[in-house]
């Protein structure tokens, strides 16, 4: 009898031990599961952050590439800044000069109408280098002569009426001399008118 009692504890343990086993290999499994879905959690959220990664990256690089087209854009806008600023300083300083130009231009012509109008100047023979020769034609080499020969009042008179400076005088002169034959009272007539014309023009001196 006492044997027959002890088997039925015996098969008890065993299914207690059954139980235990089948609700541990549940917890192992259940674990299992567990771990496997936060495996798979974790290769999601991997996921994820690899995309948010890329987008990130990609992002960055278009920022990046925005900035290298903004930077040379500024660039170019510096570059035509310059030139226009250059063109423009061209351009006044063009400006000041056709100014200044126009300014003398107008006191020129404002010089020019007050000024009277001067006749040109009569072109002068060139001057015989001195000590050099020249040559004289027969009437002139008398002149010379006579020059040398006559007084300090007389050369001056002599150089005035060649300057046309005592036209109406000579004139007188030259028709008081150009008489033909003329008799002694005449003479004396003309020697006299011939000495007051002398006496005004060495008066006149």
């Amino acid at each position: 009898m006492a044997a027959t009692e002890k088997k039925p504890a015996a098969a008890k343990k065993t299914e207690t031990t059954a139980k235990k086993t089948v609700t541990t290999a549940k917890k192992t499994a259940a674990s299992a599961e567990k771990k496997t879905e936060t495996a798979a959690k974790t290769t999601t959220a991997a996921k994820k952050t690899a995309v948010t990664t890329k987008k990130t990256t990609a992002a960055s690089a278009k920022k990046t590439e925005t900035a290298a087209k903004t930077t040379t854009a500024a660039k170019k806008m510096a570059a035509t800044a310059k030139k226009t600023t250059a063109v423009s300083a061209k351009k006044t300083e063009t400006a000041s000069k056709t100014t200044t130009a126009a300014k003398k231009t107008a006191a020129t012509a404002k010089k020019t109408t007050a000024a009277p109008a001067k006749k040109p100047a009569a072109a002068k023979k060139p001057a015989a280098a001195a000590g050099g020769s020249m040559k004289v034609t027969a009437a002139e080499k008398k002149m010379v002569e006579a020059y040398r020969d006559a007084s300090a009042d007389l050369k001056k008179i002599a150089l005035k009426v060649l300057k046309g400076e005592y036209g109406e005088t000579v004139t007188k002169l030259l028709n008081v001399v150009g008489g033909g034959g003329v008799s002694s009272g005449a003479a004396g007539n003309i020697s006299s008118k011939i000495g007051d014309i002398l006496g005004g023009l060495i008066g006149g001196k």
